[in-house]
């Protein structure tokens, strides 16, 4: 076989082996694009099940006058609009353009949470009650329709193109997107109810920050999210800080598919909200691990002093509510959440709005009576559940007081009692009900 012989067949060969490699790459890239156009309808469908699932509940509430009936009700809300949160979530849309939509979901699902509490007592709604949730109801039900409409255009072929792309696609391209923003637009004001611990629900929104201190740059800021969340891409729509506590709003990218969305303080460069939207895997923490984590992290960002006091699990999360201690005095105002995914103890989540709004050095004076005179008042209730310890509580009027807090069980089940520090008067009680995913205080 001669040279001239032996070239054409190695170029056939190697052109049938690229061919056939070629054939391979396209094969594969059909099954990907299959498995994505797969994922993205259930995804779809599982969000638009879960909004008419919300809008029918909450229908049926509005005529329901059975405790129990409600409780159901409020679980299945609670829980469907934290599903509808975890898809819509997914979705490679920019993160500012569904903020009002994710808020409302969020929302939607801590007041129902709340709600439940009144069913426990056995209390009927009040006309407020209705009326928010009437308010609630309407929104739902918008979403719900918007995203009938968009039924059609979805899976035509279109939207699911578009949602495809590597990276968040402009409104002007993608019927999805502004459709969402349609929606936003239509949304004015709805009920804000936060509940997942003692005062947690104090309204810090009338109270002017108090975080003094060093201003940073925009570059700080990066600098800052960069320290704590290493080799990470970090994007801003606007280098200027904004909102109550003059935070920098920035995005930071582990890869295209997981922006997360952080706040920072230009004061001091504090954290103020973390949001990480990923998807959280089989839980393989325990609750103590999950604390642990947190503990970690709340040391590492600058909140020092800060102790654990209720927890919440869902999604294969941890929430975890935390409190400034100070001289043994625990400060309920100077409230941070933390979220931890218990799949790998990654903090997905915090919220330091309230204690960076509420936090300072308080002028506390020395309490009129003792704690062994603050039992006293409280008379024979129950079994006394260790010593007691100082706190300060706030006001619906935004106003703190300092007291002695005891935790009581009388009959199986368990209260906490406020005396004040001074006078020696009853100033609240409440009652803890320990569930399954956490424990809620009424």
């Amino acid at each position: 076989m001669n040279k001239k012989t032996i070239l054409p067949i190695v170029l056939s060969i190697a052109l049938l082996i690229t061919a056939y490699w070629g054939y391979n790459q396209y094969k594969e890239k059909q099954r990907y694009h299959t498995h994505l156009v797969n994922d993205f309808q259930r995804r779809y469908f599982d969000l638009l099940s879960s909004v008419q699932t919300i809008n029918t509940d909450l229908s049926k509430l509005l005529v329901s006058s059975g405790s129990k009936e409600n409780m159901i009700l409020y679980s299945n809300i609670w829980r469907n609009a934290y599903n509808a949160q975890e898809e819509i979530s997914q979705f490679p849309m920019k993160h500012g353009q569904l903020q009002k939509t994710e808020k409302f979901l969020s929302q939607l699902g801590d007041y129902t949470f709340a709600m439940a509490q009144k069913s426990i007592k056995d209390e009927n709604l009040s006309q407020k009650d209705r009326e928010n949730l009437e308010q609630l109801r309407g929104y739902a039900s918008t979403l719900s329709v918007s995203l009938n409409e968009l039924r059609d255009q979805t899976f035509s072929g279109k939207v699911i193109k578009l949602q495809l792309k590597d990276k968040p696609i402009e409104a002007k391209e993608n019927p999805m997107q502004n459709k969402f923003i349609q929606f936003e637009e239509r949304m004015v004001e709805y009920p804000e109810l936060i509940y997942d611990g003692p005062f947690s629900d104090h309204v810090a929104a009338g109270i002017s920050p108090r975080l003094e201190g060093k201003k940073i740059s925009f570059e700080e800021a990066k600098n800052i999210v960069k320290k704590y969340f290493g080799n990470v891409n970090v994007k801003a729509d606007s280098k200027e800080p904004g909102g109550k506590l003059n935070t920098y709003s920035l995005t930071a990218y582990k890869n295209e598919k997981n922006p997360i969305y952080i706040d920072v303080t230009q004061t001091k460069g504090y954290f103020a909200t973390i949001l990480n939207n990923r998807t959280i895997g089989k839980p393989k923490l325990s609750k103590k691990q999950g604390i642990k984590k947190a503990n970690e992290f709340l040391e590492k960002i600058g909140f020092k002093n800060m102790v654990s006091t209720y927890t919440l699990t869902y999604n294969n999360a941890l929430l975890i509510n935390y409190v400034y201690k100070e001289d043994d005095v625990v400060m309920y105002p100077d409230l941070v959440k933390v979220k931890i995914a218990l799949d790998n103890g990654e903090v997905v989540g915090l919220d330091a709005t309230k204690h960076l709004t509420s936090n300072y050095k308080r002028q506390l004076k020395t309490p009129a009576i003792s704690i062994e005179e603050a039992k006293k008042k409280m008379g024979n209730r129950g079994k006394l559940d260790g010593e007691g310890r100082l706190c300060v509580i706030p006001t619906k009027s935004l106003q703190e007081i300092f007291c002695y807090e005891f935790k009581v069980t009388y009959k199986e089940e368990t209260f906490l009692i406020y005396i004040n520090a001074h006078t020696g008067r009853e100033e609240r009680i409440l009652k803890l009900i320990k569930q399954e995913n956490g424990t809620l205080t009424m």
